[in-house]
């Protein structure tokens, strides 16, 4: 459940922006022969409805209805209890309620003529609500869109980087925050996670643990106004071998990070400070898109995308140990042309 602050702040994203992503959604729904679009969200995996919206699912679970033409509807089991606090935080203005979303669906659809229904990313929807669908919308098309709304995503405006450097500086800080030598791991993720919620993250995700004797991995992913980014360091309370190893591969994914690269390059790079069978390295390039879902989320073909210039990503370095812990550095990066701007610098060492 997310519990962290939510508003509808026109001097960070101004209306006229989120309309028009509706509108290039909207766009894209006409030149397919498209109806409507249902998108779907839950507590874990949200992030297109709020990028359209800027709607919060705090709690339970809802679809996002976006015709060819015309205003936007959500539809959500949660009562209408909460339509105001909703209207009040979102640029929606119909908000529908009920027990059953396919029901739900259905009811919306017949006030307009059969048509075709694009779902985005069906693989994503839960099994029984598509299969529930399948009654529901006997006399529609249903087609997939694919991730259409999360291609629009990837390169965020100069608002929205703006809300992603705020996101970076918040992970960061609360990285800092927790790499006291004199706490306890438990301490260590609850100073953290103080931080970031004081400083207004809708959600966040905090992971404090013993890499081995000599060493623990503070690691924050946080949300602030919708936007996700992360941050990791390696406290250290000795000088193990592997330390310096993690520091190289972790700077020569670094330099790696450029327009055209892929997270299987990065990875061939990073494991070539380490020869040694008994340490895994593993090294990521997470979309700031797909942190929300920690990675979860991605297909086989999204994996092997390489990096284009204007998005934010997430570098993470994970070293996994014979007795399986493990050790990580990650920041997160905007990628241009020209370099790749480390958004979580405040973190001085990776390695304390």
């Amino acid at each position: 459940m997310k519990r962290g602050l939510v508003l509808l702040d026109p001097k960070e994203v101004p209306e006229e922006e989120y309309q028009e992503r509706i509108e290039a959604l909207q766009r894209y729904l006409r030149q397919e022969g498209i109806s409507v679009a249902f998108i779907y969200g839950d507590v874990y995996h949200s992030g297109d409805i709020t990028y359209l919206t800027n709607m919060c699912i705090y709690w339970n679970e809802g679809v996002l209805a976006v015709p060819a033409t015309g205003e936007p509807t959500f539809l959500m089991k949660l009562s209408p209890r909460v339509h105001p606090w909703m209207k009040a935080t979102t640029i929606l203005k119909d908000l529908r309620s009920g027990p059953n979303l396919a029901r739900l669906i259905g009811e919306y659809l017949r006030e307009a003529p059969p048509g075709v229904a694009g779902l985005a990313e069906i693989e994503w929807w839960p099994e029984y609500l598509v299969s529930e669908l399948e009654n529901e919308l006997k006399e529609w098309k249903v087609r997939d869109i694919g991730p259409e709304i999360r291609q629009n995503r990837k390169k965020p405006s100069a608002n929205e980087l703006k809300l992603l450097q705020e996101s970076a500086k918040i992970s960061a800080t609360a990285v800092e925050a927790g790499m006291d030598h004199t706490l306890s791991n438990s301490e260590r993720a609850g100073k953290a996670e103080l931080v970031a919620r004081m400083s207004g993250v809708e959600d966040i995700f905090v992971f404090c643990h013993t890499s081995t004797e000599e060493a623990d991995t503070v690691e924050v992913i946080s949300e602030y106004r919708g936007y996700w980014t992360i941050a990791a360091r390696v406290i250290v309370h000795d000088s193990p071998d592997w330390t310096f190893k993690l520091m190289m591969a972790y700077e020569s994914a670094k330099e790696a990070l450029v327009p055209g690269v892929t997270a299987e390059h990065v990875n061939m790079v990073a494991n070539r400070s380490f020869d040694e069978e008994t340490i895994l390295c593993e090294a990521d390039i997470l979309h700031g898109i797909d942190l929300e879902t920690h990675g979860d989320y991605r297909t086989l073909e999204e994996r092997s995308k390489a990096v284009e210039a204007g998005e934010v990503v997430g570098l993470r370095i994970q070293l996994t140990f014979p007795d399986g812990q493990h050790a990580v550095i990650a920041d997160t990066f905007h990628v241009s042309e020209i370099e790749a701007r480390c958004l979580t610098e405040l973190i001085t060492d990776q390695i304390s």
